[in-house]
């Protein structure tokens, strides 16, 4: 990592993007966004990765994430009974075990679901929509298909929603999108579309051990067709008018490195899918002592869902929310990554999908069909916030032969600090011998992940993790506190 200056931004530590980012610089703070005093560019606030790896989120996190600072004046709510439908959702569900990362992106994925294809943003040639492709993974117990079944019971009560089964043959979906055809006037013009939701709190129910054929299509629905068309078993051509897909799933790292290999190296499902990853629960809370969901607010908020179903139309961006994309997608989006080849395919998507949850971000809080500079920073924070546990959703999927025991010696250590050789030998017998060992070792320690030591009373070397310490001296060197 650079040693670049690290601005704070109330307490947390934030990335400003500039041209004139040299050294120590006074920013005046805007808004929610930062201002160059040098050239008045304004420059994305959002927090740098680093800062949230190897770290569990908070509910505080997540409602700063999402926060409605910086709202513009006099925005035309509608009938909204909520400022914001995603923090709602969010305190809601506070009180529950699963991961706040989960619920988060279970909401979003809920309102991009309600928005449907008949909203959308034109920019340049390209038209967006909010379709997304969500997926919780960790390991069993981490409430994955809690936090899902709290969004879908929510969902369940808003009026006419048709939800796909996740059981269903390439027919039997071809059915369902023939269901929710729909025509909705936009600007005196008549839109048909067919969208539909699948959730799958069992992925592998959905998509079923190396099944490319489902795989191919569903990259092809992810796309935005203006239509999709299938032949009959009889030789009968038909095709959807407007297909738009959204999935939200779940499932363990050790079920896609067996059954989804073609998924887990970099193919076209996995630059179209966004892989939330969390290792253990939010919260560790007894069943009796849960408290049972505010009825009032519950209440609205499938209230403000249905009023989201209603919206149809395009949405537009501010010159301002134009200038705050492009200062990232020209200078942060280009200076970082993901540090897996993995997701390589997915960074180059990433853009597009920073502007669809956008429309998101804006739908759950107005009904003005305008995206804010606001939406635009909230968005690339959301992504941020995930990016560095993307890598641990594949577990050791990749070409490497001794991947899947680098891994299990790469969780141990991050476990229990520090390991002495005969203790990761007796603990890894059945997966490694002393020869895995040594090639191991030697590239955990080129990686600086881990540092070797002797221990001359036991006659035995030890290993000792040191990748959290590295990450705190990065996070504290340089940091400049200066704000006007």
């Amino acid at each position: 990592m650079s040693k670049r200056k690290i601005h704070r931004i109330g307490h947390s530590p934030y990335w400003p993007i500039c041209n004139h980012n040299n050294g120590l610089m006074k920013l005046t703070q805007d808004n929610s966004l930062v201002t160059c005093k040098k050239c008045q560019k304004i420059l994305i606030a959002t927090r740098f990765s680093d800062y949230w790896d190897r770290r569990e989120l908070t509910l505080a996190d997540i409602q700063q994430i999402i926060s409605d600072e910086f709202q513009p004046s006099g925005r035309e709510k509608g009938v909204r009974l909520l400022n914001n439908w995603l923090s709602s959702y969010i305190k809601l569900t506070e009180e529950t075990e699963p991961p706040p990362l989960f619920h988060l992106w279970t909401a979003i994925t809920i309102v991009g679901a309600m928005m449907g294809r008949k909203c959308m943003v034109k920019l340049g040639p390209e038209l967006f929509f909010p379709n997304l492709y969500t997926v919780l993974i960790g390991p069993p117990g981490v409430r994955k298909g809690t936090a899902i079944k709290y969004g879908s019971d929510i969902l369940s009560e808003v009026q006419n929603i048709t939800m796909a089964p996740d059981a269903v043959t390439k027919e039997q979906l071809i059915g369902e999108f023939e269901t929710v055809k729909d025509e909705k006037n936009i600007n005196g013009n008549m839109f048909i579309h067919s969208s539909l939701f699948i959730i799958a709190p069992e992925l592998v129910v959905f998509i079923k051990e190396n099944d490319h054929e489902r795989l191919g299509y569903l990259c092809q629905l992810y796309d935005n067709l203006e239509k999709f068309e299938y032949k009959t078993k009889t030789s009968q051509n038909f095709y959807i008018t407007k297909p738009g897909l959204w999935i939200l799933g779940a499932t363990t790292p050790n079920w896609i490195e067996i059954a989804m290999k073609q998924l887990g190296v970099g193919g076209g499902m996995t630059s179209r899918t966004i892989f939330v990853f969390a290792s253990k629960k939010g919260r560790h809370i007894p069943v009796t002592k849960m408290k049972p969901f505010d009825p009032v607010l519950r209440s609205k908020l499938i209230t403000d869902l249905g009023s989201i179903r209603q919206m149809a139309g395009q949405f537009t961006v501010t010159p301002e929310a134009d200038n705050v994309y492009s200062e990232w997608y020209e200078g942060r989006y280009r200076e970082t990554g993901i540090d897996d080849s993995r997701f390589a395919s997915y960074w180059e998507r990433y853009p597009s999908m920073v502007i669809k949850v956008a429309m998101i971000m804006a739908a759950s809080k107005r009904e003005d069909y305008t995206i804010y500079p606001s939406d635009i920073v909230n968005s690339i924070r959301v992504f941020e916030a995930i990016h560095p546990g993307m890598p641990h959703a594949f577990g050791a999927m990749g070409y490497n032969v001794l991947g899947s025991q680098t891994e299990m010696l790469r969780n141990l250590l991050r476990e229990r600090k520090q390991l002495y050789r005969h203790e990761i030998l007796r603990i890894m017998r059945m997966h490694i011998s002393e020869w895995d060992y040594l090639r191991i070792k030697n590239t955990l320690i080129a990686e600086r992940f881990c540092e070797r030591g002797v221990c001359k009373e036991k006659g035995d070397e030890y290993l000792t993790c040191i990748e959290k310490a590295d990450t705190e001296n990065q996070t504290d060197s340089g940091v400049d506190t200066e704000i006007t």
